[in-house]
């Protein structure tokens, strides 16, 4: 069995959108007010490359993920800002980590 095959949920996230949303609420907030964008789960199965991009392009000022493995992926991939780790780092990921 294919997993997920009997979901009935779709998304749809455009990358226009969220830029548009980003900048939205960097004007609400204002610039003495940290924001951080989620794009943990490959940015909700959307692509956390595009989604990071996109959201720190618009104005943010640091990304989360869930799990380290997903913060290793945006290194990896020329991510230099800061970036949140949600969830439970094992004592062995902590190195990698720091």
């Amino acid at each position: 069995m294919k997993l997920g095959s009997y979901r009935d949920t779709w998304a749809e996230v455009s990358l226009d959108a969220l830029h548009h949303n980003v900048i939205a609420f960097r004007r609400h907030i204002g610039n003495q007010t940290k924001l951080m964008a989620v794009v943990k789960a490959d940015g909700y199965g959307h692509g956390a490359l595009e989604v990071a991009n996109e959201a720190m392009a618009a104005g943010a000022d640091y990304l989360a993920v869930a799990l380290l493995d997903e913060a290793i992926q945006l290194r990896e991939a020329g991510i230099d800002f800061p970036i949140l780790v949600l969830g439970y780092t094992r004592a062995d990921g902590v190195r990698t980590a720091i």
